[in-house]
């Protein structure tokens, strides 16, 4: 069984900007995602941290997809 509880406070921000860097080439979209990525959410800054995703930004789903389809493939 996976515990996924906490799962947006624990994507970790290098990790994930690799594994985009695998399918996107656009050096434009990755440091934006870094930027998103240090969002202000529900009171906490995650600029300080390596760490952590917002929950609910518009790119929630996406990242979360990114993260989840290496646990995915593990699975399998």
């Amino acid at each position: 069984m996976v515990d996924l509880e906490r799962f947006f406070d624990r994507i970790h921000h290098d990790r994930l900007i690799n594994r985009m860097k695998l399918q996107i080439s656009d050096k434009r979209i990755l440091r934006l995602t870094g930027m998103v990525l240090k969002i202000w959410d529900h009171g906490r800054w995650f600029g300080e941290g390596n760490e952590g995703s917002a929950q609910g930004s518009p790119l929630s789903p996406l990242l979360s997809n990114v993260v989840l389809d290496e646990l995915d493939k593990e699975l399998e």
